[in-house]
């Protein structure tokens, strides 16, 4: 079983960072490879350390994460249709993780950091190197969905009514969203059948009423995981360093102006027209 920080026990490790300055988060998996405590305790350097990476993450999962949800609307034809179906999901994926790590979370293939005492002042931390699923699940991505939705279960009180969708697993499975991204990506007859239903149903001036089938239900659910991120990264007024060397200012500001960037236009350099022989 997962364990989380409650609402208010959030908001104070979420806490605008103070004295630290720009740069100093680092990797956590670098970290965490190289410390060898079972436990990270407030008031401590490494503590700090960690959460200091852990909430410039939680930033950057957030800027991936809806730029990511941009640029799958790009590939809305049917050729794209199974890579808009995976980017789409890498959306909930990263939008997932915020959430997980603004209360005090933080799952990874080797190991899990969640709450041993979520007291403010006096928090800590506890590592575990045996990543453990609920339901027994193997499989990076598989045992991170069971986790997170078992983490949903204690936060979703906070969870206003309109972004309840996200904290539920999809069609009442948790790895529906696993499943669905390995069928589109691994299996061609699944992705084959993706483009033509694309290609028969989705009228763009009707986006909405014409997308059918899996890539629609992702759209939905990336959407709603986004939109419960950045509610909690607003409520609990995050205030990191984590876009350094891309830009300064808000996260508002700094995602319209990174993710509304128009590509480059590369075709005419690449080596496109020649594999259309």
């Amino acid at each position: 079983m997962i364990r989380l920080l409650d609402h208010t026990e959030a908001r104070h490790f979420c806490r605008a960072l103070g004295n630290h300055q720009p740069g100093v988060g680092q990797s956590l998996a670098d970290f965490h490879d190289r410390i060898r405590v079972t436990h990270l305790r407030e008031n401590a350097i490494d503590f700090e350390i960690h959460r200091v990476s852990l909430l410039n993450a939680v930033e950057r999962w957030i800027l991936f994460g809806v730029a990511g949800y941009r640029r799958a609307l790009d590939m809305f034809i049917p050729s794209n249709a199974p890579w808009a179906h995976v980017t789409l999901y890498y959306s909930s994926f990263y939008a997932a993780n915020a959430i997980l790590g603004m209360f005090g979370a933080w799952i990874h293939y080797k190991r899990v950091v969640d709450v041993e005492n979520g007291s403010p002042n006096a928090q800590v931390l506890r590592i575990s190197r045996r990543v453990r699923s609920p339901s027994s699940q193997t499989g990076s991505h598989r045992v991170f969905w069971d986790l997170f939705y078992e983490g949903c279960n204690l936060i979703s009180g906070w969870v206003p009514t309109k972004l309840q969708p996200p904290t539920s697993p999809v069609n009442n499975d948790r790895f529906w969203q696993v499943t669905n991204r390995n069928e589109v990506n691994y299996d061609m007859f699944k992705a084959f059948e993706g483009a033509t239903l694309l290609e028969n149903s989705f009228n763009p001036r009707r986006f909405r009423r014409s997308l059918r089938g899996p890539l629609a239900q992702q759209l939905e659910v990336s959407e709603g995981m986004l939109k419960l991120a950045i509610h909690f990264a607003n409520d609990f007024q995050i205030s990191s360093f984590p876009y350094l060397g891309l830009g300064e200012g808000s996260r508002s500001i700094l995602l319209r102006k990174l993710v509304s960037r128009v590509p480059p236009g590369l075709t005419n350099q690449s080596e496109l027209q020649s594999l259309f022989q």
